[in-house]
Parts: structure tokens; C-alpha cells; sequence
């Protein structure tokens, strides 16, 4: 054999050798899992602008952990963030979750929970919250200080009947202080237990309701103060600018 063709099949030999090394080296490497970081820290920020600590830290914490969904110990590009706001505003009392990766390796969830206005105990004998946007929660173990609903307050409507009348109550000082009850009557008619003097004050619908209490915050000064907080039983606001109060027997 003529040395020149040694040469040639030696180095035949070696670039499919280096070719051979070259395919095994990108076969391990690219199908090696990527190696990807650990989560190393979970940042919950909740948005409650109404100060009513109605969800906490160690319930979200709770959630996600029976959800099978706790970032932390995992892999980064195994946490799905979509699943987890999926399973946070599943939730009765969280309104939106928004999810996100930073770049410490931690996963940080922004919440805005579903704010309360009233406590609805009910003649069905049921025990629920009405929100602010009109909905209904279950009450749960979650205990807040409120304005009390009783009576025929149908779960399915009273969102849209009662939330704004709760708000309203609830945001104002003297009314927030002054009202120790709401009680919806068999005709649909809404009677305000004051906390101090011995009276109802039959307020109707909620329809005109800043006029009406108006009216009644103006009789407190102009009527009740110079007529005794005694004298009356029922003080009706259901008429149009008017104030019908209905005293109480005397015999």
C-alpha cells in the first residue's frame, strides 16, 4: 500500500472518530435535563385596602399546599403559575391573584381579597357574608366585626339587593356607630335597629337611600333631641321628603 493512501484512510479514521465523540458528546448534552434553580422563597403581598385581615398569609400558605401547588423546593420551570391563580381566585374569598417569578428565585403572588359590608343571618337560619361587589360568601371561620342582616334576605338576590346599602352604612362614622341592626321584613320592608333610643326607623327599599337617612340624621336634631328619644316607636322615612313618626302608647 503506497503511503499516501495510509495517510488518507488514518485520517478518514480520525474525523469519524472526532465525529463519532462529537455525536455522543451532543446526544448527552442536549438531552441532560436543564438545571434548573429551586425556588427558595414564597412573597405574599395582600391588597386590602379596607384593613379587614379577612385572608392571611398562612391561608394562602394552606391553599397552595393542599392544591399540591407550594413553590418552594421546586424547580422553577416546574411551577405553573397560571394553575396557581387559578386555585387562589377558586377561592370564596380572594377576588384576583396575580402570580410572578423573580429573579431572587422566589415566587411572589399579589391578592386582592373580597371585602365584607354585611353579616346576613337569615330566616333560613343561613350564615353568609355580602361583599362588595355584589356577590355572597360562606362565612366560614372568618369572624368580622359587621352590621348584622336578619330576616327574608334570600342568599340568591341579596348581593345585588344589599351591597350597596352595606357600604353605605358601613363607610359612614355616625351610621356605622348608630345602626345595631338591619332586619328585612316578609314584604321586602328594611327596619334599622338604632343602638341608642328606643324606636325603629322603617326605612322601606333602599331606593332615594342617601335622602332618606338625611332625613333621619336631621330629625335626630331638629325631632328627637327636643321631643324625647322615648316618645316614639316607629319613625317611617319610606315617603318621598317626608318623615312619619308614630308615637308611642302612652296609656
Amino acid at each position: 500500500m503506497k503511503k499516501s493512501s495510509v495517510i488518507k484512510t488514518i485520517v478518514k479514521l480520525l474525523v469519524l472518530l472526532g465525529l463519532a465523540a462529537y455525536l455522543v458528546f451532543a446526544l448527552v448534552k442536549f438531552n441532560r435535563p436543564s438545571q434548573s434553580p429551586e425556588c427558595t422563597g414564597l412573597d405574599i403581598i395582600i391588597e386590602d385596602e379596607q384593613s379587614t385581615n379577612f385572608v392571611n398569609e398562612n391561608e394562602i400558605r394552606t391553599l397552595l399546599v393542599g392544591k399540591q401547588l407550594f413553590p418552594e423546593g421546586k424547580a422553577m420551570d416546574d411551577i405553573d403559575l397560571t394553575q396557581m391563580e387559578a386555585a387562589l381566585t377558586a377561592s370564596p374569598y380572594i377576588n384576583e391573584a396575580l402570580c410572578f417569578k423573580t429573579a431572587e428565585h422566589h415566587v411572589a403572588i399579589h391578592v386582592t381579597p373580597r371585602v365584607p359590608v354585611l353579616h346576613v343571618i337569615n330566616n333560613q337560619n343561613q350564615d353568609f357574608y355580602i361583599d362588595n361587589n355584589k356577590g355572597t360568601m360562606p362565612r366560614g371561620h372568618h369572624v368580622v366585626d359587621l352590621l348584622v342582616m336578619t330576616g327574608y334576605v334570600p342568599r340568591e338576590t341579596a348581593g345585588p339587593l344589599y351591597s350597596a346599602m352595606g357600604m353605605r352604612l358601613g363607610r359612614d362614622p355616625f351610621w356605622n356607630k348608630e345602626i345595631q341592626e338591619i332586619h328585612v321584613r316578609e314584604d321586602g320592608d328594611i327596619e334599622l335597629t338604632p343602638r341608642v333610643g328606643d324606636f325603629t326607623i322603617l326605612l322601606g327599599d333602599t331606593s332615594q337611600l342617601d335622602d332618606k337617612l338625611q332625613r333621619m340624621r336631621q330629625f335626630y336634631t331638629d325631632g328627637l333631641d327636643k321631643a324625647g328619644w322615648n316618645r316614639y316607636k316607629v319613625i317611617n322615612l319610606k315617603f318621598q321628603g317626608q318623615i312619619v313618626a308614630e308615637r308611642r302608647d302612652t296609656k
